[in-house]
């Protein structure tokens, strides 16, 4: 019996063979590279997500510094018990909104708002200051009574009677200075008012 050596592979078959390889590896580079792209957008969109909730923080922030410069302009500007509807210098305010106390409490059309020459339907700006650097921030305010009364409030009467609880919305939009976020805000402001 004569023992014969198996032949080499043909060059053709391990080209084949090489070429099999290849694809694979290829299919596998490519599938690798597509869910490293997803996972790159996944990462790039959470940051924007977070980016963006950051701002809108840091936009009610300064909206709650709106409120409180309106709150100390309305101590300022009105004595003590006098309604807020009844002082010059508070009506006269760009933001002042002279509706009837009947009418519902409802935010501005911001986009129209500003400067309007209606007394019911406009708002206007307020400078916002960081010790001495104004903000870059736009802010808007309204300023209207909502009808609500309270005269049996402990905080306006103490027991005396002689005052009562007043409501009055206060409506803010703030936007940053690039127009990228802004928020609304919406609080009550409570006025001690005599009673007339």
């Amino acid at each position: 019996m004569r023992l014969t050596r198996p032949r080499p592979p043909s060059s053709a078959h391990r080209h084949r063979q090489r070429g099999d390889i290849l694809l694979v590896t290829m299919v596998f580079l490519l599938l690798c590279l597509l869910g490293l792209i997803g996972a790159m957008r996944d990462t790039m969109v959470e940051t924007a997500q977070a980016g963006n909730n950051l701002a809108r923080q840091r936009d009610t922030q300064v909206a709650d510094l709106a409120t409180q410069y309106i709150r100390n302009q309305i101590l300022a500007d009105v004595p003590a018990g006098t309604p807020l509807a009844m002082a010059p210098l508070l009506t006269s305010q760009p933001w002042w909104r002279q509706v009837p106390a009947t009418s519902a409490a409802k935010p501005p059309d911001w986009q129209t708002c500003n400067k309007n020459g209606d007394p019911a339907n406009r708002c206007g700006p307020v400078t916002l200051t960081a010790g001495t650097q104004a903000l870059p921030y736009t802010a808007l305010v309204a300023v209207q009574p909502t009808g609500r009364t309270d005269p049996n409030s402990p905080q306006c009467n103490a027991g005396n009677g002689m005052a009562q609880a007043v409501y009055y919305a206060v409506f803010v939009h703030v936007q940053e200075a690039g127009g990228a976020t802004a928020v609304n805000t919406e609080s009550v402001y409570q006025a001690c008012e005599q009673l007339l």
